[in-house]
């Protein structure tokens, strides 16, 4: 199996989950999401989830989102120094860090995510295609309602500043850009990796 961490980035609806699920069937890894793992990986920091929901519901998205910026910075903080480690619970996997993991507000913050970032060859920016406005335009079609944050998370210069690599995946089948991860894992790493598994895939599906 091949061993390396593998990380996804980019914004809602950008196929980076359809993508993840193809590469781990092909390359016998996990698939980890880091926000349907919210709780577990903020836990460590006292983060209260009623909190969290009350400020939604008093002060609105942004607010909401700012608060759970401290939670993000250093649940991937945490994440990058280690899963370089084997042994460690995140060595290995496929990362998929969802559309906030891989925004920071804060100048320094993003600085030091993008050192810690640095020695893992395998980040990839997987988004639509370069123009912004129609990146929020196939995302929110591909969802089927307005993503809220979207605009933001598409313009934010961060995710450019970390990703490795960029897999547009506009007009293509979610096994085409899998493919094209694998070609990139392979260049990278020098690897002799097993072809792509589509079974059980739907071949119709855009990632």
């Amino acid at each position: 199996m091949y061993s390396e961490t593998i990380i996804l980035i980019g914004p809602e609806g950008s196929g980076k989950s359809t993508v993840g699920r193809l590469l781990a069937k092909t390359l016998s890894k996990e698939l980890y999401s880091l926000d349907r793992h919210r709780d577990e990986l903020y836990a460590p920091y006292d983060y209260d989830k009623d909190l969290a929901a009350k400020i939604y519901e008093e002060k609105g998205l942004w607010p909401f989102y700012q608060h759970w910026k401290t939670f993000e910075y250093k649940a991937v903080t945490h994440i990058l120094q280690n899963a370089r480690q084997e042994g460690d619970e995140f060595y290995g996997k496929i990362l998929d860090f969802g559309a906030g993991h891989s925004v920071f507000e804060d100048p320094q913050e993003l600085e030091n995510v993008e050192a810690l970032i640095q020695p893992y060859e395998n980040v990839i920016l997987v988004i639509p295609c370069d123009d912004a406005e129609e990146v929020v335009k196939i995302t929110e079609a591909r969802r089927g309602h307005e993503l809220g944050l979207n605009k933001h998370f598409v313009e934010h210069p961060s995710n450019n500043r970390l990703a490795k690599h960029i897999i547009y995946t506009k007009d293509k089948t979610a096994e085409e850009c899998a493919e094209r991860a694998l070609k990139i894992i392979r260049r990278e790493n020098a690897a002799c990796l097993p072809a792509l598994t589509t079974t059980d895939a739907n071949p119709a599906k855009t990632a």
